[in-house]
C-alpha cells in the first residue's frame, strides 16, 4: 500500500498581522514589536507549517487564493491558565478567593467524578475556547483522572493544541476532592503515557499541583520527580492572595516564602509555569527569575476577586516571561482580548502603560515563549506551525494603530471567522 500523498499548499490574502520575528543574532531594541500588512499573503506548506508571508502580488501563488479580505490574518491566541471545571461558574461572585474556592469552586468540581457531566463540559470547554480565538489552551482538570481523561479526548476531537494536567490536592479540601498523594502520582503517571504528545504533539500532559496549601510536602515532591523524569510542564497557583500566602506559610513553616515552598520541593524550574504572582516579595522575583520559571498574568479574575494588582514592572526588570490566562471561572471571559484590555487596566491603576502591541505579543509569541513553545509557535514566520485565526474587523479600521487598537479595546466590532491549527481548519 502506497504512503499518502502530502497535502498541496494553500493560500490565504488579507491584512496580516504579527510578531516581528526577532533577529538571528538576537540584536535589537527592547520592546514588542509587531510586523503589519494591509495586503499579505499568508502560504502553509501541506505539512501545516507557514511557507510564506509576503506582500500581496497577482500570481506570486501558483494555485487557488481564499480571499478573506478584510479580515486580518494573525497568530491563535493561548491562553496559559484556565480551569476546564470552571466553565459553568463564571460570575459566581461568591467573595475573595478562598470563600469563592469554597463556596463555588469546590462544590462544581466535585460534579466531574459524573463521567457523563465530564463529558458534556469538556465539550462546552472546547467549543467556548475556539469560538474566543484561542488555539492553545493550558489547562486545569479536576482532581478526578476519568476527567482529565474526557477534557484530553475533548481537545482530541476539537483539533485543539493543550497542555492540560490532574489537578493534584491532598488535604485542606472536600473529601470528595481529595486524592492521597499514591493514588494521584499513580494516575497523573498513566495519564501522562496515555496523551502526552499525542495529536503528534498537539497534546501535553502537565504536573499540577493545585497550590501549596492543598498539596503535602510530599506530594509536590513525588510531583516534581514525575515532572523531571519525563520533562514536563509544571503549572500552579502562586501568591494571589495574601490570605492564600498565610495559608501556604501556615502549611509549610519549613519555608521562608511562598516561592520557598516550591522551590524546596523541586517544583520551580525553568519548565514552570506560575498563575497570579501579585504578593511577591523582591526576594521571590529574583529567584523565579534565577530558576528560568515564567509566570501567567491573570487580570481579568484578578479584578473580579479583588485579589491585587500584579506588576509587570518587577517581571520586565528580571526578564521574566509572562503570559495572560483568562483563568476562567474567576474569569469572566474566555476570550483573551479581555484579558489583554484588563491587562492594561491594571497597568493603569499601577501608574504603569503597557500600549496594544506588548499586549498582543504577551497574548501571542510572549505567551509561546513562557510555556516552552516559542520556536513552534506564537507568530506567523516560515517554518513555525500555522496556528492562526482570520478576524473580520470594520472596512474603516486602517492600518496597525488602528487595528491594534480595535483588536484589544473593542473585540464587539472584530467577529473571529476562522480558526485554523497547524494548518487545519478548526472553527467553525
Amino acid at each position: 500500500m502506497s504512503a499518502p500523498r502530502p497535502e498541496s499548499p494553500r493560500a490565504y490574502r488579507g491584512r496580516l498581522l504579527t510578531p516581528a520575528a526577532a533577529p538571528a543574532d538576537g540584536a535589537g531594541s527592547p520592546g514588542a514589536k509587531v510586523r503589519y500588512l494591509d495586503d499579505a499573503l499568508l502560504v502553509v506548506g501541506g505539512d501545516g507549517r507557514v511557507v510564506r508571508v509576503a506582500p500581496f502580488a497577482p500570481g506570486a501563488f501558483a494555485g487557488p487564493v481564499l480571499d478573506l479580505r478584510p479580515a486580518v490574518l494573525m497568530p491563535g491566541f493561548i491562553d496559559a491558565h484556565v480551569h476546564f471545571p470552571q466553565t459553568r461558574i463564571i460570575g459566581s461572585a461568591s467573595g475573595p478567593l478562598l470563600q469563592w474556592l469554597e463556596r463555588s469552586v469546590f462544590p462544581e468540581e466535585a460534579r466531574f467524578r459524573d463521567d457523563g457531566y465530564a463529558a458534556l463540559v469538556a465539550g462546552e470547554f472546547t467549543g467556548r475556547l475556539l469560538a474566543s480565538g484561542t488555539t492553545t489552551c493550558v489547562v486545569f482538570s479536576s482532581s478526578d483522572a476519568a476527567a482529565t481523561d474526557r477534557l484530553f479526548r475533548a481537545l482530541q476531537r476539537a483539533g485543539l493544541r493543550g497542555i492540560a494536567g490532574l489537578t493534584l490536592m491532598d488535604q485542606r479540601c472536600p473529601a470528595e476532592l481529595c486524592v492521597p498523594r499514591d493514588e494521584a502520582i499513580a494516575a497523573a503517571r498513566d495519564l501522562a503515557q496515555r496523551w502526552h504528545g499525542e495529536g503528534s504533539g498537539l497534546l501535553e500532559f502537565a504536573i499540577t499541583p493545585r497550590f501549596a496549601p492543598t498539596c503535602s510536602r510530599a506530594l509536590m515532591e513525588a510531583a516534581a520527580r514525575l515532572a523531571a523524569d519525563h520533562g514536563l510542564l509544571v503549572q500552579t497557583h502562586v501568591a494571589e492572595t495574601p490570605a492564600e500566602g498565610e495559608a501556604a506559610l501556615r502549611e509549610h513553616p519549613w519555608a521562608r516564602d511562598y516561592i520557598d515552598i516550591y522551590d524546596r520541593v523541586g517544583l520551580l524550574t525553568g519548565r514552570a509555569v506560575l498563575a497570579h504572582g501579585i504578593h511577591l516579595s523582591p526576594r521571590e522575583w529574583d529567584r523565579i527569575a534565577a530558576a528560568g520559571a515564567a509566570l501567567v498574568h491573570c487580570p481579568d479574575s484578578n479584578f473580579f476577586l479583588g485579589s491585587g494588582r500584579m506588576r509587570l514592572a518587577e517581571a520586565r526588570a528580571r526578564a521574566v516571561p509572562v503570559a495572560l490566562g483568562s483563568d476562567v471561572g474567576a474569569g469572566r471571559s474566555f476570550d483573551m482580548r479581555r484579558s489583554m484590555s484588563s491587562a492594561f487596566d491594571n497597568a493603569l491603576c499601577l501608574g504603569d502603560r503597557v500600549t496594544p502591541a506588548e499586549l498582543f505579543v504577551t497574548a501571542t509569541q510572549g505567551a509561546a515563549d513562557a510555556i516552552g513553545l516559542g520556536r513552534v509557535i506564537g507568530g506567523l514566520d516560515p517554518g513555525k506551525e500555522a496556528d492562526f485565526l482570520a478576524i473580520r474587523l470594520p472596512e474603516y479600521v486602517h492600518g496597525e494603530a488602528e487595528t491594534l487598537q480595535h483588536l484589544v479595546f473593542a473585540p464587539e466590532a472584530a467577529a473571529i471567522q476562522r480558526v485554523f491549527v497547524r494548518g487545519k481548519l478548526v472553527y467553525p
